[in-house]
């Protein structure tokens, strides 16, 4: 693990929204705690991801239930948490050594990095992720 990010207080750099209707999620976040959004051109082409900012800055995103992608996976609303580590296969061998699955096998998303999804041993999911080398 980076421990300078544990350190930093940077353990969970990312998070991701999940719902139906992306756009009035949006809308009460943006409402309710000043939140904006900025569109990311997808890297599998199709309508832009959409990042969730806090003060300009992008904190995370958001992507519809109703999507190709996700509606076959019958995925429920929720918020997902990104944890950093400093190698996500090395980190998946340990995951699986000591009783958790993984649930999205690690893929590269260009200039942005690596991530897997995995469930501990009582289910409980998290994304594990590194950031893309600059």
């Amino acid at each position: 693990m980076d421990q300078h990010a544990l350190a930093a207080g940077r353990a969970f750099p990312w998070h991701e929204l999940y719902v139906p209707d992306v756009n009035a999620a949006l809308d009460f976040y943006g409402k309710c705690f000043d939140m904006g959004t900025q569109d990311f051109p997808s890297p599998m082409g199709g309508e832009p991801y959409k990042m969730v900012t806090v003060g300009g800055t992008a904190v995370g995103g958001a992507m519809s239930t109703e999507s190709d992608m996700l509606k076959a996976m019958n995925i429920p609303p929720h918020w997902a948490v990104y944890m950093s580590v400093d190698d996500v296969d090395a980190r998946l061998e340990k995951v699986k050594a000591n009783g958790g699955t993984v649930v999205v096998e690690p893929m590269d998303i260009p200039s942005v990095g690596r991530m897997a999804l995995i469930a501990d041993p009582q289910g409980a999911h998290i994304w594990l992720y590194k950031p893309a080398e600059m």
